[in-house]
């Protein structure tokens, strides 16, 4: 079998879980992202995943980076595997009573991975992230209360399956900061190639 596209792939991998939020229901216990992409027509579609494996480190500067991760067999080819990587390293937190904020701001800049080997796209932008840690478990809970993502690189011949899209989040993770730092040196250097302004065949 041909290796389908990775925009087939993100419709049966996402398409299939779910669109919206439901309104009242407690805080999920694994972390759940939700994207709304924007199409060349104009049109929006909203999508969810839910990543099964969530872990971040801290810095003595306090920054904080933030892996969530999901793998599931492709629809198309269940032989293939789809892994979903959303990494998020904060520049600054928000500390309630004291620091100002609104939904516009930046405090933390964002990549967001889609691989189905040999291929693969990532999209880069920034979010607003809010968080705390609990000192007992370490468990760390918090929200992207918003976040935009554009592509901007690409491994092989692959096609980038959505344009610009923003998104929004809940996180419950782990502190990991061995799985942190390998996440991004393979999200550094297995995505070299630019992503075209103008891709050829579109």
């Amino acid at each position: 079998m041909g290796q389908d596209t990775l925009g087939v792939r993100l419709f049966m991998l996402l398409g299939v879980a779910g669109v919206a939020l439901i309104a009242g229901c407690s805080p999920p216990k694994v972390s759940r992202v939700d994207f709304t992409l924007f199409e060349e027509d104009g049109r929006q579609e909203r999508h969810f995943t839910e990543f099964r494996e969530a872990f971040y480190r801290t810095s003595p500067g306090g920054s904080l980076e933030l892996v969530c991760r999901a793998e599931r067999p492709s629809a198309m080819d269940p032989t293939q595997t789809i892994t979903q990587i959303l990494y998020v390293k904060s520049f600054w937190r928000p500390q309630p009573g004291t620091t100002f904020v609104e939904a516009t701001q930046i405090n933390a800049r964002a990549q967001y991975a889609m691989l189905t080997p040999p291929t693969g796209v990532r999209y880069d932008g920034g979010a607003f992230v809010s968080y705390k840690i609990d000192k007992r478990t370490g468990v760390l809970t918090g929200a992207i209360e918003s976040g935009s993502l554009s592509p901007k690189y690409r491994i092989g011949e692959a096609v980038e399956p959505f344009g610009a899209a923003r998104f929004t989040g809940v996180i419950r993770a782990t502190e990991k900061p061995r799985d942190v730092v390998s996440t991004l040196l393979m999200l550094e250097s297995q995505f070299s190639q630019l992503i075209d302004s103008a891709p050829a065949g579109r």
